[in-house]
């Protein structure tokens, strides 16, 4: 059996960057947090949260193929 995701929370961080004029700037960043239950392992170490950040150009091809995605169910679901 493959991890199951339980639940999910988001939230926008912004990081300072240093420019190439020696300033800093700030860049947007999505925070995704991800609980996790493995059935595989056993009780007490089933459940995990995993954070990752996606820059703006990461999340719009997650997006992008998540699209793809539902759209390849809802035409195989079509077909039953």
């Amino acid at each position: 059996m493959l991890p199951q995701l339980k639940d999910f929370n988001w939230y926008i961080d912004m990081k300072l960057l240093p420019a190439a004029n020696g300033q800093r700037i700030q860049q947007p960043s999505c925070v995704l947090s991800l609980d996790i239950n493995d059935p595989t392992k056993s009780d007490g170490e089933n459940e995990k949260s995993v954070q990752v950040e996606l820059s703006k150009e990461t999340l719009n091809l997650v997006l992008d193929n998540f699209t793809r995605i539902r759209e390849q169910l809802n035409t195989l679901a079509k077909r039953e």
